[in-house]
């Protein structure tokens, strides 16, 4: 008989979290998703574009390529990052206590209850955890667990479950 205990989380979804959850997440999301190659590709272009331009004297080419660049670069995870900042300070969950009970059986949340088998994966990154659930990822700092072992334990039991992934 397999007698494990319920583990126990607890965290503030602070503003401190949130830019973490959001550097991790959006990291692991871009490496993990098809559009990186379409990124590269992206890329590769505009730096053709660059080149072209130099070696044509093209400097409407070159402004082009070179705020495609930027844009790729710099603007499009700006962009994405502002309207998670807005998401984030509209929330009713800012500034909340969040608690979680791990059970052999799931993932509890006050009156919610998410099987197993509805968990798409548990992925560690650096010491913290994003838990993925419906294409929503939810982070759970490493300072949530009680201990190291309860943070293993979750880890353990995500792998039994087969949900547990590496990056």
């Amino acid at each position: 008989m397999n007698t494990f205990k319920p583990i126990n989380i607890f965290y503030t979804w602070d503003r401190d979290n949130f830019e973490k959850a959001f550097s991790r997440s959006y990291t692991h999301q871009f490496k993990n998703s098809a559009r990186r190659y379409v990124g590269w590709f992206f890329i590769a272009m505009a730096q053709f574009g660059v080149v072209a331009a130099l070696k044509g004297g093209s400097i409407g080419l070159l402004m082009l390529a070179t705020i495609l660049i930027l844009y790729w670069y710099v603007v499009k995870k700006w962009l994405v990052y502002q309207r998670a900042v807005r998401a984030y300070e509209n929330s009713p969950l800012k500034n909340s206590k969040i608690e979680l009970q791990i059970t052999q059986e799931g993932v509890k949340q006050d009156d919610t209850f998410i099987p197993w088998q509805d968990i798409q994966g548990l992925v560690p990154i650096e010491d913290d955890i994003l838990l993925y659930y419906k294409e929503k990822a939810f982070y759970i700092p490493s300072n949530a667990f009680g201990s190291i072992e309860e943070k293993s334990a979750l880890q353990s039991l995500a792998k039994e479950k087969g949900r547990l992934f590496h990056v």
